[in-house]
């Protein structure tokens, strides 16, 4: 099932890479395109708890205590902790896209894009 997740998380990023790429002038396309990228690392998430303890966080908010109890149970190596500020910068910017129509330009989305290709990297290589 993690593989699943992680599958999922991959399509969030693929698409949101799509909509950024799309040719329409509209800046708000960024704004779709950065919440696809939190979506991305939100499901990379998934797939690493569903993996080592079966679930998943129930409220997004829950996604970073999640990684960093795997961390703290060495499911997920040291070296990686630092990627908990990932998911809070996720977690802190998902509402300001999808619910309060904050403004995202083309270079947050290419620093969000950034932060999810690098935490789904660290995701496959727990997972395969």
């Amino acid at each position: 099932m993690e593989k699943g997740h992680f599958e999922q998380a991959k399509l969030w990023l693929k698409g949101a890479k799509y909509i950024a790429d799309y040719s329409s002038e509209r800046k708000d396309k960024y704004v779709v395109a950065v919440a696809m990228a939190i979506h991305a690392i939100i499901k990379a998430n998934d797939a690493l708890t569903f993996k080592f303890t079966g679930n998943t966080a129930r409220r997004h908010d829950d996604a970073r205590r999640l990684f960093e109890y795997l961390i703290k149970k060495n499911f997920i190596k040291s070296k990686y902790a630092n990627y908990k500020q990932i998911i809070q910068e996720a977690i802190n910017n998902k509402a300001k896209a999808e619910y309060r129509a904050a403004f995202f330009s083309k270079n947050d989305f290419e620093a969000m894009k950034r932060k999810a290709e690098k935490f789904l990297k660290m995701a496959e290589e727990i997972i395969h």
